[in-house]
């Protein structure tokens, strides 16, 4: 699936979002929190208005400097009833792995679909859909660092026949920092990651490494940075640059 088909399906979908609603949520992660209260903090996530056109996120790695760039695309949908959030995450071979959507409501951004792709013996993207569990991934209000914001969902990729992997994160509210990004100084928060992933396998046999770490949101510009720690093994990335998806396309296209 090339990088144009990727944008064209994003943008198709918009008109059969109204038919999804609001129902596929089923009241998990922030909407059973507690009534809006605290510190507003929905300005530091993604820009949701300046987003209608589509928007990608180039993230570079910070420790393993030989690891390969990290691409986001971020598309913006609005419907009758709700808006959503859709994103498509690109490695250095621009293959995409995940597509996310995400919807808006009251206090905070909750998970509506998560599709992973895992190439076949031939190479072709096949399509899982994970279970959303829990659905919480930004909250609009906090107030202090014991508010935990839970995000939860299963899945079986075609190389896990026996099993399952279930990921669970802890976003626990930290407080203020800030961050320069292409010379421009932004106001930003951090949340601190308290992880694990379960692996059941019924032939394999089961484990479940666990991790820590944090994530940078600057004011109006969104994710800045993110860091997971597995014990020695070390995933951090930050922003490098945002350009339109066509720009993508290209260096898709001078890659091959």
């Amino acid at each position: 699936m090339s990088l144009l088909q990727q944008k064209q399906g994003l943008a198709a979908k918009k008109s059969v979002f109204f038919l999804l609603g609001s129902c596929l949520v089923l009241g998990l992660g922030l909407v059973s929190c507690q009534p809006k209260e605290g510190r507003d903090i929905r300005d530091y996530y993604f820009p949701l208005r300046a987003l209608n056109e589509g928007l990608v996120y180039a993230y570079e790695p910070v420790s393993d400097t030989a690891a390969g760039p990290a691409y986001w695309y971020y598309l913006t949908l609005t419907t009758d009833s709700a808006t959503y959030l859709t994103g498509a995450y690109y490695e250095s071979d621009f293959n995409p792995r995940q597509v996310i959507r995400e919807e808006m409501v009251y206090n905070g951004m909750l998970l509506d679909a998560l599709y992973l792709y895992e190439p076949d013996s031939n190479g072709l993207q096949q399509q899982v859909t994970s279970e959303v569990l829990s659905a919480s991934v930004f909250p609009f209000f906090v107030r202090d660092d014991k508010d935990v914001f839970l995000y939860k969902v299963r899945f079986q990729m075609p190389s896990q026949p026996n099993g399952a992997t279930t990921l669970i994160i802890n976003r626990r509210f930290l407080g203020d920092t800030s961050i320069v990004f292409q010379g421009k100084s932004y106001d930003a928060i951090r949340f601190g990651l308290a992880g694990v992933v379960e692996v059941r396998d019924s032939i394999q046999g089961d484990m479940e490494p666990a991790f820590r770490g944090e994530e940078i949101y600057a004011h109006k510009l969104g994710l800045f940075s993110y860091r997971r720690d597995y014990g020695g093994a070390v995933l951090d990335y930050q922003l490098n640059d945002r350009f339109p998806m066509n720009k993508l396309i290209e260096m898709s296209k001078a890659n091959q």
